[in-house]
């Protein structure tokens, strides 16, 4: 709360530094609150926001998201024109993924007969919530299901013994052959870990930041700055595993 008052003093007596200058306000909303704002890159505080003092004229507002990971994805960015004794809205509104993935992966995700993407995949969540879903792959059984939380959904897709597997299945655009089976799942498991980690990673690097740029005290800052950097590389390396991992799944599906 005491970081918030003092960037938005500097600002204000940044707009009102010349004597006479025509000044307007502006407000920022933000739909979930907390999101931190720049206005002009100066960082001014975490919505909600009221009343903020602006020299009449142009502005660019920058809204971030209040999480890290695909959030990043949707950051937003506002010109604004800034009229002399008026107030200006700015309302930012971002809307929540989750992410759904199967074992195995490469199922279809259906809304009654649409298609909306292929396991893994994001989906926000707001305007699907309690909305009626479910996978498909061939060769193994349907799972619907009802989406009621953000929380990542993993699915463990049924067999189908009725069917029938009467011929060689191709590489690529068929049914993968059941072969290296430990091999992908390992290779699997090892992609979803290592991206959950690196997520986690940067949330720490994250909230160690929002630390040091509101402490004051000069051992904590320092203290909070190499906890930043340490988690920001771990997040860096872990998201590199993952990465690797993943394309060594794709070399066995395709290729082996």
């Amino acid at each position: 709360m005491t970081f918030r008052w003092i960037s938005t003093a500097l600002l204000i007596a940044f707009s009102a530094a010349m004597y006479g200058q025509e000044q307007g306000s502006i407000s920022i909303q933000s739909t979930p609150a907390g999101c931190w704002v720049r206005i002009d890159s100066v960082l001014v505080g975490k919505t909600p926001l009221e009343n903020l003092t602006l020299s009449a004229g142009p502005h660019t507002v920058q809204v971030y998201p209040p999480q890290n990971g695909v959030w990043n994805l949707e950051e937003r960015i506002y010109s604004i024109m800034v009229e002399n004794r008026k107030s200006h809205t700015v309302e930012a509104i971002f809307n929540t993924p989750v992410y759904i993935n199967s074992i195995p992966y490469g199922a279809s995700l259906l809304a009654d007969t649409t298609v909306l993407g292929v396991t893994p995949v994001y989906i926000p969540f707001e305007s699907n919530r309690d909305k009626s879903f479910r996978l498909e792959k061939e060769g193994f059984k349907p799972y619907p299901f009802v989406l009621t939380s953000n929380k990542p959904l993993l699915a463990e897709l049924e067999t189908d013994e009725g069917y029938a597997e009467t011929r060689e299945k191709p590489q690529l655009f068929g049914m993968i052959p059941k072969r290296h089976i430990k091999s992908k799942f390992t290779l699997l498991a090892a992609t979803v870990a290592t991206h959950w980690a690196s997520f986690y990673f940067k949330n720490q690097a994250d909230s160690y930041y929002e630390k040091y740029t509101q402490t004051g005290d000069a051992s904590l800052r320092g203290n909070y700055w190499d906890k930043t950097r340490r988690y920001d590389r771990l997040s860096e390396i872990t998201l590199g595993v993952s990465y690797a991992s993943l394309a060594g799944l794709i070399y066995i599906v395709i290729w082996k």
